[in-house]
């Protein structure tokens, strides 16, 4: 079957996890009520004995079955499935009991956007010139300074520029220079001067000036909406 209680059963049949904390509790509590109950009960035949009152095999059994709270152990499991199942319905993946306990006590859930949720890694979208220079003119200088980057901005940035250019082909000459962490930086340099690209405080911080009230709006704009921004410089003039 497709109802709820068909797929409750399914998962109860197919359980195989961790019992969580409060089960464990529930399962010592069972396991006293009924060796105290079993103790009642085995005592019951002295006490009626004593009194001349014969005391029924039957009558004991039954009474012994009724007390003992073997139900309540057996749909432990139960309710925990059902937890996970009612978790799932609302588009919440609980891998066990314990789990649907915990997320029971969630009042606040922080996320944090790495940005490696489609890709496995972050892409170049876009170019952002900044006024007077030409978005071809960035393409090239964002080229030739990811040449030497093997992140995988740097390889995007390459694959982002590439159909924008005439030529994909180094200038003679070129000297790459590489990403590193120490510098969050890469860069190359030519006859035609220096090109360097990297974080924005990094970039900043080479070229020695702070960035124009343009460039600060279009790093703002590009952080608003989860972007990570990269600044490109050539010969220490910002290009964004």
């Amino acid at each position: 079957g497709e109802t709820f209680l068909d797929r409750m059963i399914s998962l109860v049949e197919g359980a195989s996890r961790q019992k969580s904390p409060n089960e464990i509790a529930l399962t010592i509590l069972l396991v006293g009520l009924t060796l105290i109950f079993l103790f009642v009960v085995a005592s019951i035949p002295s006490f009626s004995s004593y009194a001349g009152i014969k005391s029924s095999p039957t009558i004991l059994i039954a009474l012994l079955v009724c007390l003992i709270p073997t139900t309540i152990a057996g749909l432990l499991p139960a309710i925990g499935i059902a937890g996970i199942d009612r978790a799932f319905s609302a588009n919440v993946i609980a891998k066990s009991g314990k789990a649907v306990e915990v997320a029971g006590d969630i009042d606040l859930l922080l996320l944090d956007k790495t940005g490696t949720i489609t890709f496995g890694n972050r892409q170049a979208v876009q170019f952002f010139p900044v006024a007077g220079v030409s978005e071809k003119e960035l393409a090239s200088a964002s080229w030739l300074s990811s040449l030497s980057d093997e992140t995988p901005e740097g390889k995007s940035i390459v694959t982002l520029a590439e159909p924008m250019l005439s030529s994909t082909t180094p200038p003679d000459g070129l000297v790459s220079i590489p990403f590193t962490p120490e510098t969050r930086m890469s860069g190359a340099d030519s006859v035609d001067g220096e090109i360097r690209k990297g974080a924005e405080d990094a970039v900043s911080a080479y070229v020695g000036a702070p960035f124009s009230a343009d460039i600060k709006e279009i790093i703002s704009t590009i952080a608003k909406s989860g972007g990570t921004p990269l600044v490109v410089a050539k010969n220490k003039s910002h290009w964004e």
